[in-house]
């Protein structure tokens, strides 16, 4: 019987193409499931992609790996990625390596595994990819709170953060409370940036989980906010929270910010008033006859008097009669 030396060529072969095309941006999806069906032989293909550097930015690539090293478990491998990931000094790969790491931490996220949110929660600290953040809320952990009020101060984490907060739900009131009153100055003396991102994020999901008395007896003095932004979202929390003297105060505050506030802070106030224009009416009613009477073309009185007849419309349009 011959035996042929190179009977191991089409194996090595195969995967040699398997590789190529996991590589190339058009045969990608279907070398991912050709991946899958390999198996096991497969995984060390889909490691070295994984590992590889794209100076160019380039992600799609490696991310399909994620996808197929997740489909066949092989789970250590994507621990190891996301231990061992260092951003790239170059802010365009960067970019692309980030967009990996994400991958690799929301496929983590599926395998409620205790190593697994330890990795997540260690890289979520120095490196906060919405990803990471994303992965790290999925796991409902209260462990995990004070990552996510850090990335709340993230333009681009920001947004994973607070979705991470509606999955806890009222498990992370208090953590939020603090957030929302934890004002950070700068050498100026003024409230810095990304405090005031923070605090906005931390009020807005206070007021969307259902702010109970309780937390509007924390937050009633941020009605006189200097930032108007949070200044509305503590009176909206004290219109669905306070007593009725404070809501008539909360709604006070919110026609002397609707006369200046910009657009969606404006809008929003609106739609309080006209979701309570129970309360409201009388003050919308008598700011109207009040600015209508003063005689001057400024755009800032032009606005409300729009603000306050669309208030008036729809409240009446919902409610059947005019109040």
């Amino acid at each position: 019987m011959n035996v042929n030396p190179n009977a191991s060529e089409p194996s090595e072969a195969k995967f040699t193409d398997l590789a190529m095309r996991l590589r190339s941006l058009n045969e990608g999806d279907v070398a991912v499931l050709d991946s899958i069906a390999a198996g096991a032989a497969a995984i060390p293909v889909l490691r070295e992609l994984l590992f590889e550097r794209d100076a160019a930015g380039i992600f799609e690539p490696r991310t399909k790996a994620v996808q197929a090293l997740a489909a066949l478990n092989a789970f250590g491998v994507l621990k190891e990625f996301v231990m061992k990931w260092q951003p790239a000094s170059d802010p365009v790969e960067r970019l692309g390596d980030e967009a990996v790491l994400s991958a690799a931490a929301r496929a983590l996220a599926t395998t409620g595994d205790e190593e697994a949110f330890v990795i997540l929660f260690g890289v979520a600290r120095e490196h906060p990819a919405p990803g990471v953040i994303e992965a790290l809320g999925r796991c409902k952990r209260p462990e995990s709170i004070p990552a996510l009020i850090a990335a709340l101060t993230d333009d681009c984490a920001g947004a994973a953060a607070e979705q991470g907060f509606r999955s806890m739900g009222q498990e992370a009131v208090p953590a939020l409370v603090d957030a929302a009153l934890n004002v950070v100055t700068g050498a100026s003396g003024r409230e810095t940036p990304s405090s005031i991102r923070r605090r906005r994020r931390a009020f807005s999901l206070l007021f969307e989980l259902g702010a109970t008395r309780e937390v509007w007896d924390r937050v009633r003095e941020s009605i006189k906010d200097q930032d108007d932004e949070i200044a509305a979202l503590a009176c909206r929390i004290g219109v669905s929270a306070a007593d009725q003297a404070q809501v008539r105060e909360c709604g006070g505050r919110l026609m002397e910010l609707l006369r200046r506030v910009a657009w969606p802070v404006r809008q929003e106030i609106e739609d309080c008033l006209i979701d309570n224009y129970d309360f409201a009416n009388e003050l919308v009613v008598r700011a109207l006859r009040e600015v209508s009477e003063i005689k001057s073309l400024e755009i800032e009185r032009a606005r409300f008097i729009r603000s306050l007849r669309k208030v008036i419309s729809k409240a009446t349009a919902r409610n059947g009669a005019w109040r």
